[in-house]
């Protein structure tokens, strides 16, 4: 027997070894959410199977849960359905089965895992800026140390992958916050008895900062601002603050027009500019080469089908909204500081982008048009003016 995608196949062992290559996937008749997954062939003709049990907690628009029992280098099929029977009546019973394995193993808990089922409902209920607070500890704190066991945190880890990167940065205001919202979690950590005692307790960013020697400038030339556009493309997946920057780059747009923009507002060659009250400008951004492309690819990064926006917030209380614009323009100035050794505001971006595109020879009618500059009626070009187009072509090229 060949085992086909159906809910119809009970998984067993001979059903694995019997299906062709082109299966990847199959269901279990019996245990609805029991699955395995098999690998491409190896160099001895097996695939690794790995066995799964799907479900979800809140009904059909709650969260999904594809939970991982194994795969076959440690256990076989029989195993993995034992265990997939033994999850089915906790499931039916509505329980987190992920959680309950959480909650089971306080003396083993990521931080990342002690932030997803506990920290992050303590933020929501105790800050009254919660998302300022959730956004520094999703995007500081848990990319640096999110992995780390609770009981494995220290004063040095903590220095040396929190508090040096952002001195680097120069940001130690901030610094001084997310060490205290750090400090606020661990606290929590304690009074759940996840953690014995704070590790952050006496930590001091006075005592534990260092001089730091930053070179400010307003001038960023072509080939540097050519150079952030790369390295904004190749790291940062699914960053939404690489994204604007590099549309920035490619537009001369500033981040307000962006996040202003809607999802319907990208139409086959063109983009419609809305202003921050959300109505049309009549501004019209004519779309190919690697703007289109980059378009396509946030499109798809974000496919939000029911969000009104181009770059939806996370987490709004039944209001359509966009992304943070403050946070965002933070966001690339750190970058922009990682890669060149510059500050830079917002405006001096523009800036900087306006005056490259001059020095690449483009048609200044054009620059004018990207960057509202005030002119003559007899200057002024018309939203479809085919040079605005010819000019971006050459941008992109220079």
């Amino acid at each position: 027997m060949v085992a086909k995608l159906s809910p119809k196949v009970r998984i067993t062992e001979s059903v694995i070894l019997q299906a062709s290559n082109e299966v990847s996937r199959i269901n279990d008749n019996q245990i609805i959410g029991f699955h395995v997954r098999l690998g491409k062939p190896q160099s001895d003709g097996g695939r690794l199977a790995s066995y799964y049990y799907f479900y979800r907690i809140g009904g059909r628009n709650g969260r999904q849960v594809n939970y991982f029992i194994g795969n076959s280098s440690n256990i076989d099929a029989g195993l993995a359905r034992r265990i997939a029977v033994q999850i089915q009546p906790h499931v039916k019973a509505e329980k987190d089965i992920l959680k309950m394995k959480f909650e089971a193993e306080k003396s083993n808990v990521r931080l990342k895992d002690f932030w997803l089922y506990l920290g992050r409902d303590f933020f929501v209920k105790k800050y009254k800026n919660q998302a300022d607070a959730i956004r520094n500890i999703e995007a500081i704190i848990l990319p640096a140390i999110g992995s780390v066991h609770l009981d494995k945190l220290s004063h040095q880890l903590v220095e040396l992958r929190v508090v040096r990167p952002m001195q680097k940065r120069n940001t130690l205001s901030q610094l001084k916050v997310v060490i205290s919202q750090l400090r606020g979690l661990l606290k929590h950590a304690v009074q759940c008895h996840y953690l014995t005692v704070q590790p952050l307790a006496s930590f001091d960013i006075e005592q534990e900062k260092t001089p730091i020697t930053t070179k400010i400038s307003a001038t960023l030339s072509g080939a540097q601002i050519k150079g952030l556009y790369y390295r904004a493309s190749k790291v940062g997946r699914n960053a939404v603050y690489l994204y604007t920057l590099r549309l920035q780059i490619l537009t001369g747009l500033d981040l307000t027009t962006i996040c202003a923009s809607y999802r319907q507002d990208i139409r086959t060659n063109l983009w419609s500019l809305r202003a921050s009250n959300g109505k049309l400008t009549g501004k019209i951004i004519p779309l190919s080469g690697p703007l289109k492309l980059l378009l396509k690819e946030i499109l798809k990064t974000f496919p939000r089908a029911q969000s009104l926006y181009l770059f939806p917030a996370k987490k709004s209380s039944g209001k359509q909204q966009t992304m943070d614009v403050r946070s965002l323009a933070k966001a690339q100035q750190r970058f922009i500081f990682d890669v060149q050794q510059v500050t830079l505001s917002m405006s001096q971006l523009l800036s900087n982008i306006e005056r490259a595109m001059i020095e690449a020879k483009l048609d200044p009618l054009v620059v004018a048009h990207l960057f509202n500059k005030k002119l003559a009626d007899y200057l002024t070009l018309d939203v479809k003016d085919p040079k605005i187009l010819t000019a971006l072509e050459t941008w992109y090229k220079a």
